[in-house]
């Protein structure tokens, strides 16, 4: 794997270099536990002898639905939205009820068609309480369909065997330990389709119905209320900049963990290549709650707490340019042109999905390079900023 120093000073470099053998490390220690529980499942399906779960399950049959997705990380929260619009679309008549991880999963997805309710678990050990009311409130209800949409998730098999249902539906694979009785096999394909496609293939294949891949895209409704809220919030932060309309504005977000993180000199060389290209751009860094310091103190600089805050202000945006993490899948789900800057994940399963956004592979991609792509589509989009208003 190749981590970013293409384009960073020389005096730089060793010290990414530094940086990224820690990271290696970690990558391999991430790929010792996937293996160990992959071990693990075999074993345990061994134990408990071959399953022979059907392959196909009436629609007509299903009137409540619930999905297991018990992960923090905003992404993959986000990667069902999809699937959850698509399950809609298949059974208009059945209530869904979510079983996540993320702590702001039931105010980032509120308002979802067909989405009755929403059950978050605490993901750490010390909220026992927590954790056996979110238990007690997934087992309140027999559901005619419990879904794992995940091939490998330890958590996600946990809840479908806990579950009360009717039916069980996953993946089925060699480490598949899970009371199913329905399955999808995890084919290649599954293995190549982006993480937001899978449960979308899964569902439609066990209901023997057609989905045009083409069409999967992250989506979450925001009200007027909350749009005119995020204008007003870039409104104030470019107050009293030379070009203060919004049409000039091109979002950020430079933070990431661990290995995913870019360097702030790379950073500060593609602002200086973009804006050499653009001079009436302004940029606008998008913060943490971690992590308080901007990456350039040129730019103005915003820190939402609430993720549905943060799609509206990113919504006010004429772009957005960020590393590969949540806020990048965020600006996805909205209609402003997304770029992902990835180097140390697979762009083909985790890039931004609409036709108007990009993702960059930084291993073979320096900041000058990246700020001309970037200009590329920032020059196809003026017409979409015919009827934004510029000013709230």
């Amino acid at each position: 794997m190749t981590f970013v120093t293409r384009g960073l000073p020389r005096e730089l470099e060793d010290t990414v270099i530094i940086r990224n053998a820690r990271i290696g490390f970690r990558l391999k220690v991430k790929q010792a536990r996937r293996r160990a529980r992959s071990a693990i499942g075999s074993w345990f399906v061994r134990m408990t002898g071959p399953r022979r779960p059907s392959d196909y399950l009436p629609p007509q049959d299903i009137s409540s639905v619930l999905i297991c997705r018990i992960n923090r990380r905003l992404g993959n929260t986000l990667f069902l939205t999809p699937a959850i619009r698509a399950l809609h679309e298949m059974l208009p008549h059945a209530s869904i009820d979510l079983l996540l991880g993320h702590p702001q999963a039931a105010e980032l997805l509120r308002n979802l068609p067909g989405v009755r309710c929403t059950i978050v678990f605490p993901q750490k050990l010390n909220a026992a309480s927590g954790f056996f009311k979110a238990l007690r409130a997934m087992r309140a209800t027999r559901y005619d369909l419990v879904i794992d949409p995940v091939p490998e998730s330890t958590s996600g098999r946990i809840a479908l065997t806990l579950a009360r249902a009717r039916n069980r539906l996953g993946f089925a694979n060699q480490s598949q330990w899970a009371p199913l009785t329905h399955a999808v096999a995890d084919a290649p394909e599954i293995g190549a389709a982006h993480e937001a496609e899978r449960a979308v293939l899964l569902m439609s294949r066990i209901f023997g119905l057609t989905y045009d891949p083409q069409s999967v895209r992250l989506w979450l409704p925001v009200d007027p209320k909350e749009t005119q809220r995020g204008h007003q919030l870039i409104a104030d932060a470019v107050q009293g900049k030379r070009k203060s309309r919004q049409k000039y504005v091109f979002g950020f977000y430079s933070h990431a963990a661990n290995f995913k993180m870019i360097d702030a000199a790379w950073w500060r060389r593609f602002w200086d290549a973009f804006l050499e290209l653009e001079p009436d751009a302004l940029p606008v860094e998008f913060l943490s709650l971690s992590r308080k310091q901007p990456a350039d103190a040129r730019f103005p600089a915003l820190a939402l707490p609430s993720l549905r805050d943060l799609a509206a202000t990113v919504s006010a945006t004429r772009m957005f340019i960020s590393t590969d993490t949540g806020p990048m899948h965020l600006a996805s789900s909205t209609s402003v042109p997304t770029v992902g800057l990835f180097h140390a994940s697979n762009p083909d399963l985790y890039r931004p999905l609409k036709p108007t956004d990009l993702a960059i592979d930084l291993s073979n991609c320096c900041p000058a390079t990246a700020a001309q792509r970037c200009h590329q589509i920032w020059r196809d989009q003026p017409a979409m900023f015919g009827a934004l208003p510029e000013q709230v």
